[in-house]
C-alpha cells in the first residue's frame, strides 16, 4: 500500500514537472502559404448562381444542434424549380453557414460529411448520449486523472479528444467538403472580447495554418462554456502578412465597426503570443455578428462581401437565422425563496444573451436596404450586364415562439444540455421542419425565384 502511495506520488511528481510543455494544435503556415495573398480556397466559396442562402446556427447544447438540424431537414425536404429542367432542394443553395456553441455540430458535420448528416448524425451525436461518456472517461480512467494534475490536459482537452475521434472522424479543415457551403464556427477570444471564426482569414493574423487544425478541437472551443470547461489556447505564430483584404480595413468610429475591427489587435504578437477561447455565445449566440462583421470590416458594403465570397451572380439572397435560445424560468416568481446558484447564473446568462440577440437582428433588418442598393450600384459600375440591378434581400428568424403555445415554452424550457432524452430531440428536429415549411419569408423566397 505504501509504495503504491510513492508510486502514485512519483508519477504526480514527473507529470506536475512536464506543466510547461503545453502542445498547441495549430501549426504555423508554411513558407508557400505565407506567400499567398488571398486564401487558397477563396476560389471555392460558393458557387456563384443567381441564389445565396446563408445559415445562422445559435447556441444551447443538444437543444440547439437537434434544431439547426430539423431546419436543414426542413431545407432538405423543400424543391426549388430554378428553370424548366433544373429541380434542386433548398439545402443545396446554402453558400454560408455562420455557427456557436450547440450549432456547430451541426455544421461541422454537414461540411465534413454531407448527405450523411441525414443518416448519421443522430447515432453519432444527438442520441448518442455523450455527456455519460465523457463523465465515464474522466472519472474511470485512471490516466486522465494525473493528466489533469499535471496542468497540460484540461476537460477541453479530454472533450476534444473524444469529438474528434467518435463525432468528427479525425478530421480536420483540409477534410471539409470542395462543395460544401463556406463554414464559419465561432468562439469567442477571452484577451480582445470579439469573437474568433475558424477560418483562414482569422488564422492568418495568427500565421497558422487552418487546414490542419482538427474541427474537433474548433467545435469544443465553439461549446467551451466557461467555468464548465477550460479555454481552447492557441498559439500566434510570426513573420508573415495579412491578405491583401484584410490590410485595407477602413478604420470607422462607428462603434459596431470599431468592434469588427478590433480582431487586428491579435496581430501584435508581442501583445498577444497566445489566444485563450471560450463559447462563441458569449460574444454573440446567434452567430449572426461573425458575418456581420465581416461587411463591416469590408467597409460595411454587401457587394464588396459578395465579392469576397465569389458570389457576384447573386439576385436573391435568403438569411435565415435560427435560434434556439432557452427562455426565463417563469417558476422563479412563484416563491419567496433566493433564487439559487444555478438559477440565478442561468437567469443572468439568459438575460444578457436575449437582450444581445434583439439588438443583433435590429442591426441585422436595419442594414437591408443599404445592402440592397450597395449591390445593384456596384455591380452595375463594375459589370455592365442586363438587369444587373436585379437584387433581393430576404431576411427570417425561426425560433421557438413561431410554433405557438404551449408548445413554444415546451421547446424553449429544454435543458442546454450535451445529452436530452431521445423524444425532445425528435420534438426539436420536427419543430425546426415544421418552421422552414411554414415560414412565410421563405415561401415568398422560392415564389420569387420560381417566377
Amino acid at each position: 500500500m505504501v509504495k503504491a502511495s510513492l508510486l502514485i506520488c512519483l508519477m504526480v511528481v514527473l507529470l506536475a514537472g512536464c506543466a510547461n510543455n503545453r502542445q498547441f494544435h495549430n501549426n504555423p503556415l508554411s513558407e508557400q502559404s505565407k506567400r499567398l495573398t488571398v486564401p487558397e480556397r477563396f476560389e471555392q466559396y460558393g458557387r456563384n448562381d443567381d441564389v445565396t442562402i446563408i445559415l445562422t446556427f445559435s447556441g444551447g447544447g443538444t437543444r440547439a444542434a437537434a434544431f439547426a438540424y430539423g431546419v436543414m431537414k426542413g431545407l432538405r425536404e423543400t424543391p426549388i424549380q430554378l428553370n424548366a429542367n433544373n429541380q434542386v432542394s433548398m439545402l443545396s443553395l446554402v453558400d454560408v453557414i455562420s455557427s456557436v456553441s450547440g450549432g456547430s455540430f451541426t455544421s461541422a458535420y454537414y461540411g465534413l460529411f454531407g448527405d450523411k448528416l441525414f443518416t448519421d448524425f443522430e447515432t453519432d451525436f444527438l442520441k448518442n448520449n455523450v455527456q455519460s461518456r465523457l463523465s465515464r472517461r474522466l472519472l474511470i480512467n485512471p490516466i486522465n486523472w494525473f493528466r489533469f494534475m499535471s496542468g497540460n490536459f484540461s476537460r477541453s482537452d479530454l472533450t476534444s479528444q473524444y469529438y474528434q475521434k467518435y463525432i468528427f472522424s479525425d478530421k480536420t479543415f483540409a477534410d471539409m467538403r470542395p462543395d460544401a457551403p463556406a463554414i464559419m464556427i465561432n468562439a469567442t477570444d477571452l484577451t480582445t472580447g470579439v469573437g474568433f471564426t475558424f477560418s483562414d482569414d482569422h488564422f492568418r493574423w495568427l500565421c497558422s495554418d487552418l487546414a490542419s487544425f482538427p474541427v474537433g478541437k474548433a467545435v469544443t472551443a465553439s461549446s467551451a462554456v466557461p467555468v464548465l470547461f477550460s479555454p481552447v489556447s492557441l498559439k500566434s505564430h510570426g513573420d508573415c502578412q495579412p491578405f491583401t483584404h484584410q490590410e485595407h480595413m477602413v478604420d470607422d468610429n462607428v462603434r459596431y465597426k470599431h468592434q469588427a475591427l478590433k480582431i487586428r489587435e491579435l496581430r501584435h504578437k508581442e501583445k498577444h503570443p497566445y489566444i485563450h477561447l471560450v463559447d462563441g455565445g458569449v460574444a454573440d449566440n446567434l452567430g449572426v455578428r461573425a458575418l456581420l462583421n465581416r461587411i463591416y470590416r469590408q467597409d460595411d458594403n454587401f457587394w464588396e462581401a459578395l465579392k469576397a465570397f465569389r458570389l457576384t451572380n447573386t439576385k436573391k439572397v435568403l438569411f435565415v437565422v435560427v435560434n434556439a435560445a432557452a427562455t426565463l424560468n417563469p417558476n422563479l416568481s412563484l416563491s419567496a425563496k433566493t433564487p439559487g446558484i444555478a438559477d440565478t447564473l442561468n437567469a443572468a446568462t439568459t438575460i444578457q444573451s436575449q437582450n444581445y440577440n434583439a439588438d443583433t437582428l435590429d442591426l441585422l433588418e436595419l442594414s437591408v436596404a443599404k445592402w440592397t442598393e450597395q449591390v445593384k450600384q456596384g455591380r452595375c459600375a463594375e459589370y455592365f450586364k442586363k438587369d444587373c440591378d436585379d437584387f433581393a434581400y430576404y431576411t427570417t428568424e425561426l425560433n421557438f415562439s413561431h410554433m405557438g403555445e404551449p408548445e413554444a415554452s415546451q421547446l424553449a424550457a429544454i435543458e442546454t444540455a450535451l445529452q436530452l432524452p431521445e423524444n425532445e430531440v425528435d420534438h426539436l428536429i420536427e419543430a425546426g421542419e415544421q418552421l422552414v415549411l411554414e415560414s412565410n419569408v421563405i415561401q415568398q423566397f422560392i415564389q420569387d425565384i420560381q417566377k
